[in-house]
């Protein structure tokens, strides 16, 4: 029998609320850290603080030590993902991911135009890294045990290997787990694996499964720009998922094509969304080709920069907003400053950022009291 709801058209707004429920921004959720990060497609890892902040603002009772505990335990997992960017996800998702993310990462090349070595050099050369880092490594190490090859520099050579070779950020004894100075480790030793335990054609199918989970209903273009592969390449990952009976569709204003996972549930669109922070590069905002279900186009220009730095933002009624950063006043006490796009915003939508900011500048102040400031920069 026909699905009763397939190419039922969404509008923006259910959309909207569709995002926040799956990425736990309608109310936080009671989950430990690996099913709160399998569920929400993985945490945006460029800069340390994000994933522990991202959680933060995502469920009930969380603690930066409960994320510290699940790296340490290598229940979840940094490594270079989608987008070729880094991210932290759980140990089975990487193992299931990482062979449909290999394509992406083969295809980039150098803006200088240097080519890589030989095939079988460079064989060689993974072979020789992957052994290498058995046991964590900083890229130092790493880059002077390969050297140079056919008339590459070191440094070119450890360029090449890190976009073929799967390595997971081991942590250090410090704030957020990871410096700035990453050590690496060979993904299957450090998660005790023996193997990829997907086919290409099956870490697709898992990709599409999770993206539609954490982020659906979706496009296809979406799905593209999430992952970092072009849509040609995610169609079987959702042919399999049809194929399988699990895909339900749906359209937009605009009567674009959605896909979903069969089975989730649609939020009404008037399910009340109280105001959060997310930290940069939120995955809420990037995982998306047409951002506008949760922030316009005008505003997206101030908080993505140029050089793709993701601003730190708040949502009021689940759609950006504007800017918050932490700033350490006189006598060293941090404090959340909220910066509106256009103030003044509601007493009541005031008054629950400056709860939440509360919450949050007691989180940073002992690990980071002045978390991304470097990055004020880019403010407008």
């Amino acid at each position: 029998m026909p699905d009763p709801i397939a190419h039922t058209r969404l509008t923006r707004r259910q959309l909207n609320r569709a995002t926040l429920a799956r990425q736990l921004l309608l109310e936080r959720a009671e989950l430990d850290v690996v099913a709160a990060t399998e569920r929400i497609g993985g945490l945006q890892a460029q800069e340390p603080a994000s994933p522990h902040i991202g959680l933060w603002t995502r469920l009930a009772g969380f603690q930066p030590a409960d994320l510290d505990r699940a790296i340490a335990d290598r229940t979840v997992v940094k490594g270079t993902l989608m987008r070729s960017t880094l991210h932290i996800v759980s140990a089975s998702d990487y193992l299931r991911l990482w062979p449909a993310i290999v394509p992406l990462l083969e295809g980039i090349r150098r803006q200088d135009r240097v080519q890589p070595p030989d095939p079988r050099r460079l064989a060689a050369l993974q072979a020789r890294a992957a052994a290498f880092t058995a046991e964590p490594r900083g890229l130092g190490e790493l880059r002077d045990h390969l050297g140079a090859s056919e008339g590459l520099a070191p440094d070119e050579v450890l360029w090449w290997i890190r976009r073929r070779v799967a390595f997971a950020h081991a942590p250090s004894d410090v704030a957020w787990s990871f410096g700035r100075r990453p050590r690496v480790a060979h993904a299957l030793a450090w998660l005790g694996a023996d193997d990829w335990p997907a086919s290409t054609e099956d870490a697709l199918e898992h990709l599409v499964r999770r993206y539609l989970s954490a982020f659906g209903p979706a496009t296809a273009a979406d799905l593209s720009q999430w992952s970092g592969l072009a849509v040609g390449k995610v169609r079987p990952g959702i042919a399999a998922v049809d194929a399988a009976g699990d895909l339900r569709r749906f359209t937009d204003e605009r009567g674009r094509e959605l896909l979903d996972l069969d089975g989730l549930p649609l939020p009404d669109a008037d399910a009340p969304a109280p105001p959060r922070l997310l930290p940069m590069w939120d995955s809420t905002i990037l995982a998306f080709a047409d951002r506008t279900r949760l922030i316009s186009d005008e505003d997206r220009r101030v908080v993505v920069a140029r050089n793709g730095d993701t601003l730190p933002t708040f949502t009021v009624d689940g759609v950006v907003a504007g800017l918050w950063w932490a700033k350490v006043e006189a006598g060293g006490r941090t404090r959340i400053a909220i910066e509106p796009f256009r103030p003044p915003l509601a007493r009541s939508d005031a008054r629950a950022l400056e709860h939440e900011a509360e919450q949050l500048s007691e989180v940073v102040a002992p690990l980071e009291p002045a978390v991304y400031s470097r990055y004020q920069r880019w403010r407008p």
